[in-house]
């Protein structure tokens, strides 16, 4: 049984690596990409996070699926989806700005299928008392795709001339969606709906590998019973943002870059940075089923506050590299230990049966607006203030602090659910 759920696990949480790997690839093309193309601040910002809105509509697509269909044929489809897109990317050399947009959008549909199925089918094969750890296998594949993609590009860059290397780079993502594809179907099948409050209990059925309920009565999800979860994922999945993770991720080399680092060594640093942020995310998954979900937030919004300020008063002075990559391997830690953990544990948690997919897919598209309207903006801020928007991140770590506190609930070893059941029939206070 444990090999069994070991197994579900791995398979079911490839759609992490997959993510990792295009966020990880898309940080080590964006010089590529720039000088390719000639591109403005603007155009700059607006190439990038192309795919980024394309998570958007595929996480509000594949919650509606989720609802209705197998979690497995949704992660198979989203495979089959990146695989084609990536592999076009890299062989399309004639192709122009706006067929590479088009492909990346696609990439980011997939993606975003991803972000909501994996923790979806995660959390029903777990039991309680494991479904932090369970699920945050996912955010572990995102660290992992991260250092495999930072690592490939780093030697493409080094054998391949700059014209050609970030098309290479934004194709590794295919490998593993081909893997992820070729595996999926050999892990046990949850159906949506479930008539039960939580799966966990029976985890991983006895017999072959299929499992499925009776569906539920259709639900709507903005009804008034649902607004304390609808606003809880809303502010994680923004929050998660306001951390500026991703903006630290995807422009890491023009950050490093803007304070006084050669491209060559920035490759090198980023893959330093990225494997002990994976070490931390480790570190956090051992302690999400035993601190709970809200000491770990509070821990890392602090953390992550203070190494923002650092950032900021560093970067103007062009001090020693060393100083300025302490500062992101300690930010990065921060936010592994937390937010990296907790948030799709949080959005997988909060809704009932019969509308735990389109929740999800809410909170994931609420985070993918957030990521992608940053990303889009952020060379324009850079250009003109190389520093301000970080102190405005910090800012919003306290912030956070404060909002956890007053109205976060704790997810600990509860039922999927049962904060929306409790909160809009019994009225309980949120603690």
């Amino acid at each position: 049984m444990k090999k069994r759920l070991i197994a579900a696990a791995y398979v079911g949480s490839l759609g992490g690596f997959v993510f990792g790997c295009d966020l990880g690839a898309l940080s080590a093309a964006t010089a590529g990409l720039r000088a390719f193309f000639h591109l403005s601040p603007w155009a700059f910002g607006f190439t990038v996070s192309a795919s980024v809105w394309g998570t958007v509509c595929g996480s509000l697509l594949a919650g509606r699926f989720a609802d209705k269909g197998d979690r497995r044929n949704l992660i198979a489809l989203c495979s089959i989806l990146y695989t084609l897109a990536a592999i076009t990317i890299m062989f399309s050399a004639s192709s122009g700005r706006l067929f590479v947009i088009a492909m990346r959008v696609l990439c980011g549909v997939a993606v975003g299928g991803f972000t909501v199925g994996c923790p979806l089918y995660l959390s029903e094969i777990a039991p309680p008392e494991m479904r932090g750890r369970v699920v945050g296998v996912f955010q572990i594949q995102v660290g992992a795709g991260v250092i495999a993609a930072f690592s490939a590009g780093a030697f493409i860059s080094h054998v391949a001339a700059q014209s050609t290397a970030w098309r290479w780079i934004l194709g590794l993502g295919a490998l593993p969606a081909v893997a992820l594809l070729g595996l999926v179907r050999f892990v046990p099948q949850i159906r949506p709906n479930a008539v039960k409050s939580e799966i966990g209990p029976n985890a991983l059925p006895p017999g072959p590998p299929s499992y499925s309920h009776q569906p539920s009565i259709d639900q709507k999800l903005f009804q008034k019973r649902n607004t304390r979860p609808i606003l809880v994922a809303t502010s994680i999945a923004v929050f998660n943002q306001l951390s500026g993770v991703n903006i630290i991720l995807v422009y890491i080399l023009e950050i490093l870059a803007s304070a006084g680092m050669s491209l060559s060594l920035g490759h090198t640093y980023t893959v330093l940075i990225s494997f002990l942020s994976l070490l931390t995310t480790l570190a956090g998954l051992a302690f999400v089923d035993r601190l709970g979900r809200k000491p770990l937030l509070y821990i890392g919004s602090a953390g992550m506050a203070c190494c923002l300020l650092f950032l900021g008063a560093a970067i103007p002075h062009h001090l020693a590299p060393l100083l300025y990559v302490s500062i992101l391997v300690a930010y990065n830690a921060f936010f592994a230990f937390s937010q990296g953990t907790v948030v799709w544990v949080y959005l997988s948690e909060l809704f009932p049966p019969g509308l735990r997919g389109v929740g999800q897919g809410y909170g994931s598209s609420v985070h993918w607006v957030a990521n992608a309207a940053l990303i889009s903006i952020f060379p324009s801020v850079q250009h003109a203030s190389n520093v301000g928007i970080f102190y405005i991140f910090a800012l919003m770590m306290v912030f956070q602090i404060a909002v956890i506190w007053l109205w976060y609930p704790e997810t600990k070893g509860t039922a999927l659910g049962s904060f929306s059941v409790s909160g809009a029939e019994r009225g309980d206070r949120l603690r």
